[in-house]
């Protein structure tokens, strides 16, 4: 008798910036986890994401250029697997993305 497993996992849009963000600055990160396991299988997904966005502009009182800073991110991860009589998947996935601008006018 087998038994069949199946499950989905769905996390999207896990957005990592900064309260006080310049023009410009945008994340999207996306993951999306789908498998199935059937007759004592086992299947084992992780994935980890992190966006930091980071921006710093200082100049003088009378203007610093007027020009605008921009960062944009995206991040995806698709992971899927398929496990069958007695079969074991294992799926890791890190991704990191790190940003960062400065600016100084005097």
């Amino acid at each position: 008798m087998k038994n069949i497993y199946s499950f989905g996992l769905l996390a999207a849009a896990m957005m990592i910036a900064p309260t006080a963000a310049f023009a410009g600055q945008t994340s999207q990160q996306e993951l999306n986890q789908n498998a199935s396991a059937v007759g004592y299988s086992q299947v084992n997904q992780q994935a980890n994401q992190v966006n930091l966005q980071q921006q710093y502009k200082q100049g003088h009182r009378y203007g610093c250029g007027w020009s605008p800073q921009s960062q944009h991110s995206t991040q995806i991860v698709n992971q899927n697997g398929a496990a069958i009589d007695g079969s074991r998947v294992d799926q890791h996935a890190n991704q990191l993305n790190r940003q960062s601008q400065f600016r100084q006018c005097y």
